[in-house]
């Protein structure tokens, strides 16, 4: 979460034949008396005309206006107002649905990915959207569909593919973001200097595991929208909802090899560092061989015994001293060249 979230009427619009019908703001307060008048019209089936209401982290009683007018399901508005709930793609019938996708942000200066959710309600005659946390605003969508007139004569699906349209293209982003870091953390990994890169490969699997759980159970739809046609799918928007299950696809997909590649460069990162503690073992026992010499001889020579070899020749002490550094420079030699050293 990111500062504090306002409860409010984010938009309300009546369209038929593309175009918005009422340009004024709605406010919270008239909600009740412009539904009466407008429903009327949106809600006749010869009629092109529907309406579009959106909302921003709405309570229960906020929805309850639209939810008696417009006869929404109790059981998934409750669904709606649940900010946890599992991306799904419900078909309702032939026209009509109701969908759950996670919105993700990506943070360059931190490389965090902040995560929001939208329900949308659809059929013939109204679009509901319920948003929840301060990402993936639908201002630009709004003002895309108000302002494009031969979009919106599709009706309500026009309204469903550029929402889904804009929250899928911030998938691509996301997940592109991701793969720098991915990239950035390899370079690290086999750097030539040492680091310690595995907090960072765990922040980057939680970060990717957050589009993954936002992609993933949108599989299936997207694979129906690649392959299959619906009713409630004018034939204007049949390419534009392929390219989008195209995408989500493809970042589906990019995103399990990502998790694939970050459990590789994890290991990789671990077997490296284990290698370079090795290292540090075995040149720590080499230097130990090595001072394990004049320690020993040191030792011998100072046990204080009256009749020692050479005690009392004049050369005693620098043969020691010779004998201390041939041999430790044999040693260093011998560890030198087995890499040792």
């Amino acid at each position: 979460m990111r500062g504090t979230v306002v409860l409010m009427l984010m938009g309300y619009g009546l369209y038929r034949d593309g175009v918005l019908l009422n340009e004024e703001h709605v406010h919270p307060t008239d909600l009740d008396q412009r539904l009466l008048t407008d429903w009327a019209i949106a809600s006749d089936a010869e009629d092109s005309a529907f309406i579009w209401v959106g909302y921003s982290d709405p309570d229960a009683h906020e929805l309850a206006t639209v939810t008696k007018a417009l006869s929404l399901p109790q059981h998934l508005v409750e669904d709606a107002l649940n900010p946890a709930v599992r991306p799904t793609f419900d078909w309702h019938g032939e026209t009509s649905g109701f969908i759950v996708m996670k919105i993700l942000e990506y943070a360059d200066a931190t490389s965090d990915v902040f995560t929001g959710q939208l329900a949308i309600f659809f059929n013939h005659s109204h679009v509901v959207t319920i948003r929840h946390g301060l990402v993936g605003n639908l201002h630009s969508v709004r003002h895309m569909i108000d302002t494009t007139p031969a979009l919106t004569k599709n009706g309500p699906m026009a309204v469903i593919h550029a929402i889904l349209n804009q929250i899928v293209d911030e998938y691509l982003l996301v997940a592109a973001g991701v793969a720098q870091d991915i990239q950035e953390i390899e370079e690290a990994v086999f750097a030539p200097t040492r680091t310690d890169d595995a907090a960072a490969i765990y922040r980057l699997k939680r970060e990717n595991l957050e589009i993954r759980r936002a992609v993933a159970p949108l599989y299936q739809s997207a694979q129906y929208f690649v392959t299959k046609t619906s009713p409630a799918i004018p034939h204007e928007l049949l390419d534009d909802f392929q390219d989008l299950g195209e995408h989500i696809l493809r970042v589906a997909d990019q995103v399990e090899a990502q998790d694939q590649l970050l459990s590789t460069v994890l290991m990789a990162s671990m077997s490296r560092q284990a290698l370079q503690q090795n290292e540090d073992t075995r040149k720590i026992s080499a230097w130990v061989a090595i001072a394990a010499v004049p320690t020993m001889i040191a030792g011998i020579y100072g046990m204080n015994f009256q009749h020692m070899p050479e005690l009392n020749w004049i050369g005693g002490y620098p043969m020691a001293l010779g004998i201390m550094g041939a041999v430790c420079g044999t040693l260093f030699r011998m560890f030198k060249k087995s890499g040792w050293l």
